[in-house]
C-alpha cells in the first residue's frame, strides 16, 4: 500500500504514539486487504461495548487515549452492553460495568460524541452523499451505502478507533467505484409489506447473496427509512452484506444496469414462501417468553410511538418482560411528548444506550426471548444460550398482554 511522505513521518512516530500505533494497525490492515492507498474519511462510529471487546478491548482503547489519542473526525459510538444510567434496576453486575464505564471513559478521552447508539445516521452523525467514512456498526454500514450513498467498509474493531484518530482509512473494496457493483438482483413482487416482512426479506437478502453485492427491487412505495433500516440490519446479519442498491432510493443506481454497471447478473424472484422459511427458521421454540426485545436497530421516536399505540390500555402478563432499545435521543422525544408515559404504564420498560444483542441476557436469567428483530434473532441463536422467538410487533403484543 502507497503511503505518502506525512503517512511515513506518522508510521515511524513523528506524530505521537498513538498515531503511530493508529499507523501500524491501518497498513497492516491495508496490506493484507490489497488496498491501494489511505485516503481522508469525514467521520467514523466505532465501538465501545464490553460484551464483544471483553478485556483486550479496554486495554487498546485506554493504550489510545492515555498515549494522548485524540479522533480527528467526528466520532459517533456504537451502544454499550448496560443502559448507562440505569444498569443497576436491570440487574446489571457491577464488575461488568465497571469495565464497560472504562470504555466510556477512554472513548470519552479521545473526543468521542457520546450518543451510544447503532443508528447514528438517524441522531448524531450525518454524513453527505460521497462522503468516505469508516465505520463498524455493521447496519449502520449498510444504511450508509445503500441509503445515503455514502462509501464505508465495514471497519472492525481497533481498526475502528485507529481510522478515527488519523483521520483516514484504506481504500479498497465499498470506497471504489468497482467494489460497489452489484452482481445479483432480488425482485419483490408483493404490493405491500409487513413490519416483519421487510426484516425476513433482509434475512434472505443475506443469507442468499453472502459477499456479492445486490440490487433489491420492487419494494413499494410507502417503504420508510426505518423499514430500510431494519432490512439491511437483517442482511448484514444474515451475510457479509455492506451494501444494497434500491434502485430509485441509492443514489446514482437509479436502475438495475447503472447499479450493476451494465454487466449481466444473477436474478433472483422472492416469493412469500421465502420469507415464511425465513420466519420458521428464526422462531425456534413455542415456549412463552420471559422478555420480549424491540429495538435492534434502534428505535425512532416514530417507531416509539407506534409501540405506544399497540400497548395503549394494556398491561404485560405476569412472567413477562418488554425492553424497548432506542438511542437517548429518540427517548427525550418520546418523554416529552407523552409517548414514553404510554409504554411504561404497559408495564414495559424504555432502555437507552444499549442494546439487546450485546447484554448479557442469559447472564441477567432469560431463557426465551421474543423479538421481531432478525438480526437478533440470528445473532442470539448462533450463540446457543438463548432461545427465540420471531414474530410481529402486532402479534408480540397480542401474545405478552392482557
Amino acid at each position: 500500500m502507497h503511503l505518502d511522505s506525512n503517512q511515513e513521518n506518522l508510521l515511524r512516530g513523528e506524530g505521537g504514539e498513538a498515531r503511530q500505533f493508529a499507523m501500524e494497525i491501518v497498513t497492516k490492515v491495508g496490506d493484507a486487504v490489497g488496498a491501494s492507498s489511505l485516503v481522508p474519511i469525514k467521520s467514523a462510529h466505532v465501538l465501545a461495548h464490553y460484551s464483544s471487546l471483553h478485556d483486550a478491548g479496554v486495554d487498546v482503547l485506554e493504550r489510545f487515549a492515555e498515549s494522548g489519542g485524540r479522533f480527528a473526525v467526528p466520532t459517533s459510538v456504537d451502544p454499550a452492553s448496560i443502559d448507562l444510567q440505569n444498569w443497576k434496576s436491570f440487574g446489571i453486575p457491577e464488575e461488568y460495568a465497571r469495565k464497560q464505564f472504562r470504555l466510556c471513559d477512554a472513548y470519552g478521552r479521545l473526543g468521542g460524541m457520546r450518543c451510544w447508539s447503532c443508528v447514528p445516521y438517524q441522531v448524531c452523525n450525518f454524513p453527505k452523499q460521497g462522503e468516505a467514512v469508516a465505520w463498524a456498526e455493521s447496519s449502520a454500514v449498510v444504511f450508509a451505502n445503500s441509503v445515503l450513498g455514502c462509501r464505508s467498509n465495514k471497519i472492525t474493531a481497533g481498526m475502528d478507533v485507529a481510522c478515527a484518530v488519523l483521520g483516514m482509512t484504506p481504500s479498497f473494496g465499498m470506497l471504489e467505484d468497482e467494489g460497489r457493483r452489484a452482481s445479483v438482483a432480488f425482485r419483490v413482487g408483493f404490493d405491500w409489506l409487513s413490519e416483519l416482512d421487510y426484516r425476513s426479506l433482509g434475512y434472505f437478502v443475506g443469507k442468499s447473496s453472502g459477499s456479492r453485492v445486490s440490487v433489491l427491487e420492487g419494494l413499494p412505495p410507502t417503504v420508510t427509512s426505518d423499514d430500510l433500516k431494519h432490512l439491511g440490519a437483517a442482511a448484514a446479519s444474515a451475510g457479509p452484506v455492506t451494501m444494497i442498491h434500491y434502485p430509485g432510493i441509492t443514489p446514482g443506481s437509479p436502475t438495475l444496469a447503472a447499479a450493476s454497471g451494465g454487466e449481466k447478473v444473477e436474478e433472483v424472484e422472492v416469493t412469500r414462501r421465502d420469507l415464511d422459511e425465513v420466519r420458521a427458521d428464526l422462531d425456534q421454540t413455542e415456549e412463552a417468553p420471559d422478555l420480549v426485545a424491540l429495538g435492534v436497530p434502534h428505535l425512532s421516536a416514530n417507531e416509539l410511538g407506534a409501540l405506544a399505540n399497540l400497548l395503549e390500555g394494556k398491561k404485560l402478563k405476569a412472567g413477562t418482560k418488554m425492553y424497548l432499545y432506542t438511542s437517548s435521543h429518540a427517548y427525550d422525544m418520546a418523554a416529552r411528548t407523552g409517548i414514553a408515559s404510554t409504554i411504561e404504564a404497559s408495564g414495559a420498560r424504555i432502555t437507552h444506550s444499549t442494546d439487546a444483542e450485546i447484554s448479557p441476557l442469559k447472564a441477567l436469567g432469560f431463557e426465551v426471548v421474543m423479538t421481531n428483530s432478525a438480526k437478533l434473532a440470528e445473532i442470539i441463536s448462533s450463540e446457543g444460550e438463548v432461545r427465540m422467538r420471531y414474530a410481529s410487533q402486532k402479534e408480540i403484543v397480542e401474545r405478552v398482554t392482557g
